[in-house]
């Protein structure tokens, strides 16, 4: 509903213009009155009505002189000036304040006032309507901008040459200006990525995150005039400074001062640190390539520093090894072993010895990860063997994830997450087993997940009355049918959303809903995502 503030020094004229209109009927309601100007500019200021009918003759200040003031705040407000003045000039003022309306008291109707709210009404609409689509316009024009910069940075540093002037054309095309003699490559990633985005400020919005970085950093380069960001992959931003050398000013410091406030705007509008690699100075474009991977060698003395540094290509010695292959296969097999018992207590003590090896010895983050990796697909395997309740443990990219955890710490404490997870999910599939009557309980189900289950189906499977069958399914699950049916579907359905190009509605009637629309509306209730939201997020 559109609100409304009424304002004349006549109460008369307030209190008959609130019962002789029926507001309500023509999709407004009165919000605040005032009984003169000046009243009415701090009533309008602190209502923000989306129309103000108004007299004009009024003590302390006129309705002209009030309207004026309304203007400079708050443009978009609708005015109907009412006067007892049949008068050219009081009209032609009125106009000049593009009013609205003009209403002369004596002789106005309901009829008229009806008018023009009617039109007033229509003229909102049709400005929330246009901005709507300009806001829509803007974001897209946004997403295909950072797009094809994306592109654009990588073909910059992943190919071996490139033709500077097709490049420069196209830096143009997308607004950036990278025109001056110097440049210097940097990289900035956000710390404690996965936390954040799983985090309720997020909520796994990835997009939501790479627009916020962008704007932050590109608007403090522009304030000083020193360079431009690209994205380039999931949480990493391509920095790359640019300038004239001014004797005057120490470019080095300078660039740090930038970079700097930039953390300080991340940490305070994202609530995150980051972490920015600094490359060295280069004298052309071509030239960036080369610099930007020798920078990337500090991604290794990162893995063992904390959050929130500006770290530079400097000559310090730090010597990393790579991790023993023997080493490797001789740690997975002891893995394996305790986790087939599921001992929680060993596999987290060989966890422990591992990371310490892996501080001690200055393992390369790469070999790190790749032997996370192969633990995190052998505690997969498991989950897969065990049963086929829960496939995922945690969210589904998390593989994908790892490779952005750019510090030991970090890795150590999400790997030590899943691995107490993934032990907890085999201990209670091993519990759901445990029976000869679970395992035929479990089998049916899995057989059986795309027909329609019942409770007294299932019950006279196992050859229990349904009564009796609740309560010992309680027992061994701790939860009621029904519950553990729809999760089990729904996870099916996550499955096969993000491994098959199956539509919605084939993968509805796989889990066992015949209706789509009723399957949409239990998928959202349980991941709060529709299952087209849930596809192309988890796969973008």
């Amino acid at each position: 509903m559109l609100t409304v503030m009424l304002v004349d020094d006549e109460i008369n004229v307030i209190e008959g213009l609130k019962v002789s209109i029926d507001w309500e009927k023509h999709g407004f309601g009165i919000i605040c009155t005032a009984a003169n100007g000046e009243d009415g500019y701090y009533m309008a200021m602190e209502h923000k009505p989306d129309l103000i009918i108004t007299d004009i003759t009024m003590p302390r200040m006129d309705g002209f002189g009030m309207a004026e003031k309304i203007r400079e705040k708050l443009p978009e407000s609708n005015i109907i000036f009412l006067t007892c003045h049949e008068d050219f000039n009081f009209a032609r003022k009125a106009v000049n304040l593009s009013a609205d309306e003009y209403l002369i008291k004596d002789t106005m109707t309901r009829e008229e006032i009806y008018s023009a709210l009617a039109k007033i009404k229509t003229g909102i609409e049709e400005r929330k309507l246009k901005k709507k689509k300009a806001n829509e316009l803007s974001v897209e024009l946004n997403r295909n901008r950072c797009q094809l910069s994306e592109i654009l940075i990588n073909e910059l540093l992943k190919k071996g040459k490139i033709d500077t002037n097709s490049f420069e054309r196209r830096l143009s095309i997308y607004n950036y200006n990278l025109s001056k003699q110097k440049y210097i490559p940097a990289l900035l990633t956000l710390d404690r990525y996965i936390g954040l985005i799983n985090g309720d400020l997020f909520n796994n919005d990835t997009e939501l995150i790479r627009f916020a970085v962008l704007n932050i950093v590109e608007e403090i380069l522009k304030k000083y005039d020193i360079g431009e960001v690209f994205p380039s992959g999931e949480n990493e931003y391509i920095i790359i400074f640019n300038y004239t050398p001014n004797l005057k000013i120490s470019i080095d410091e300078k660039i740090t001062a930038v970079s700097k406030e930039i953390q300080s705007c991340i940490s305070e509008v994202i609530k995150a640190t980051c972490t920015i690699y600094m490359g060295i100075q280069v004298g052309s474009m071509q030239e960036i390539k080369r610099a930007y991977e020798e920078m990337l060698i500090l991604k290794n003395y990162r893995f063992y520093m904390q959050d929130g540094l500006i770290l530079y290509n400097s000559k310090r010695e730090f010597n990393f090894s790579n991790i023993d292959f023997n080493y490797m296969n001789d740690l997975i097999k002891e893995f394996d072993h305790y986790l087939g018992d599921l001992n929680i207590e060993l596999l987290a003590h060989l966890e422990y010895v591992f990371f310490e090896k892996v501080k001690r010895e200055n393992v390369f983050a790469a070999d790190v990860k790749i032997v996370i990796e192969r633990l995190v697909n052998s505690l997969g395997k498991s989950v897969e063997k065990s049963g086929f309740m829960y496939r995922q443990v945690i969210q589904d990219s998390w593989v994908k994830q790892l490779f952005n955890i750019d510090n030991v710490n970090e890795l150590n404490e999400a790997f030590h997450r899943h691995l107490s997870a993934t032990v907890d999910v085999l201990k209670k599939n091993a519990s759901y087993t445990c029976t000869p009557e679970m395992r035929k309980i479990l089998k049916y189900i899995s057989e059986h997940l795309q027909e329609d289950i019942s409770l007294e189906t299932i019950a006279a499977h196992v050859n229990m009355n349904s009564s009796y069958f609740s309560r010992y399914f309680k027992s061994k699950t701790g939860g009621n049918f029904i519950d553990f049916l729809t999760g089990v579907r729904i996870q099916k359905a996550k499955e096969l959303l993000l491994e098959t190009e199956l539509t919605i509605e084939e993968i509805a009637m796989k889990v066992g809903h015949v209706n789509k629309a009723y399957f949409t509306k239990v998928f959202k209730k349980v991941t709060g995502f529709n299952p087209g939201e849930f596809r192309k997020k988890r796969c973008s």
